[in-house]
């Protein structure tokens, strides 16, 4: 008779543990699928980050842009072809 309320204490014992360890479970779990979809949000704002300085890299890397920030801004100019000097090997 004792035996089986210990036993029955036991397996009470053991199921609220159960229950506890799945109420955690779940909580780390919806934890863990909000900081997923954080980082999937700041992936997004990345990629479009990305995206506009490729943009801004194309527009600072056209040939006509260098020619005019060396001209502008530098003071280079395009040699005369009398002042080219052609070095063979």
């Amino acid at each position: 008779m004792i035996r089986d309320h210990i036993t029955v204490i036991i397996l009470g014992l053991l199921v609220m543990v159960s229950a506890i360890a799945i109420v955690l479970s779940q909580h780390n779990s919806r934890g863990l699928v909000t900081e997923l979809q954080g980082l999937y949000q700041e992936r997004d704002t990345l990629d479009t980050e990305w995206g506009q300085l490729l943009l801004e890299q194309s527009t600072w890397a056209t040939p006509s842009r260098i020619e005019s920030f060396a001209g502008n801004k530098l003071g280079m100019q395009v040699p005369a072809h009398d002042n080219f000097v052609v070095i063979s090997q």
